[in-house]
């Protein structure tokens, strides 16, 4: 099976049960949700480990499943501090003198970095919106998700077809400015028609934020990741996801995407 039928496939199988949790909400999302998020977590470390890291993975995973826990339902914020404080006490004792900075680091990132930012979808689905039918929350979800799946395809293939200008070859060599562009303009399509269709009570300048959040900021997410892959030597974060890679490699623009579009709504004061 070629790369491109596996990706096909993946997406295929891979989106339906994503937006099928989302509309359910509640626990059963924000569990996927972390799911998702200590997975990546889980390839963060190993490239953390490659690049002579020791991170306190256990110790990690457990803050990283706070993290969201505490999104989810916030009287869970004391369980959180409690649980980093426990950890900062203990790291003399559980973390090596060598390279104890920079592995006491990437463990407390772990949980902030793909969990903690991942997160941001169970607050956004969690959000009731006054004067809007109920679930308009889970339409601001699947919005955000298309957003980042329409620009990252029509970069992709875009870049594939017509790349010819590098965006950031110190980075990704593979990234051009015309895949960019493509899938900056996916995004901008996806978000007049969510206008339409899936959030007609949102606003033509918050549209026109959210494709910007979404399909402009949102692939600095992807440079961020191409970034720790190189700087640890590693080509995929994972082969867990055919076609795509890792969960680092799939979700990497959601990570930064999601939590921007939600900082957004919330200072806009839609919730």
């Amino acid at each position: 099976m070629s790369e491109d039928l596996q990706r096909i496939v993946t997406a295929l199988v891979g989106a339906p049960i994503a937006l099928a949790l989302a509309y359910t909400g509640g626990a059963s999302f924000a569990v996927a949700i972390a799911l998702v998020g200590l997975v990546g977590q889980m390839e963060l470390y190993r490239m953390a480990q490659q690049a002579g890291a020791d991170p306190s993975v256990g110790s990690g995973l457990v803050l990283g499943a706070l993290v969201v826990a505490s999104l989810g339902a916030p009287w869970f914020w004391p369980g959180l501090a409690l649980g980093l404080l426990a950890y900062v006490v203990a790291a003399p004792f559980l973390v090596p003198r060598e390279q104890f900075l920079p592995s006491l680091g990437i463990t407390v990132m772990g949980a902030l970095y793909p969990t903690g930012l991942l997160g941001s979808l169970v607050l956004l689905r969690n959000e009731y919106i006054p004067g809007v039918e109920v679930r308009a929350a889970f339409w601001l979800v699947v919005l955000t998700l298309l957003l980042v799946w329409a620009t990252d395809i029509f970069a992709y293939y875009v870049g594939t077809w017509l790349g010819e200008r590098p965006l950031a070859p110190d980075i990704s060599p593979d990234k051009t400015w015309e895949g960019t562009l493509g899938g900056f303009g996916a995004a901008v399509l996806v978000a007049v028609a969510g206008k339409f269709v899936l959030v007609p009570f949102l606003g033509w300048v918050d549209v026109a934020m959210l494709a910007v959040l979404g399909g402009g900021v949102g692939q600095v997410g992807d440079l961020l990741e191409s970034q720790l892959k190189r700087s640890t030597d590693t080509e995929d974060s994972s082969g867990l996801l055919p076609g795509h890679g890792g969960v680092l490699d799939r979700f990497d623009a959601l990570a930064v995407a999601a939590p921007l579009i939600y900082v957004y709504l919330h200072l806009t004061g839609l919730f």
